[in-house]
């Protein structure tokens, strides 16, 4: 049961730019893992700078980034 976590700077996207969003990255799971769609949760939060920063760098990309699948390429 895939459980994905998005955090980003805000993006302004609008309800449907997000489910269509959704959708899409709901297909990509699905199929890439081999997940029924139902079982697949999306978890999509947009951080202030500073926010991102304290909440999402120093809390968890820079602890855990070692086992990151995708590595980080900036740093704060």
């Amino acid at each position: 049961m895939p459980h994905i976590a998005i955090k980003c700077y805000p993006k302004g996207l609008n309800k449907q730019q997000l489910q269509s969003f959704a959708d899409d990255l709901t297909a990509f799971i699905s199929e890439r893992l081999n997940t029924p769609d139902e079982w697949i949760t999306i978890d999509y939060q947009e951080l202030s700078e500073s926010d991102w920063k304290e909440q999402v760098y120093d809390a968890e990309v820079k602890p855990n980034g070692g086992r990151f699948l995708r590595k980080p390429h900036y740093q704060f």
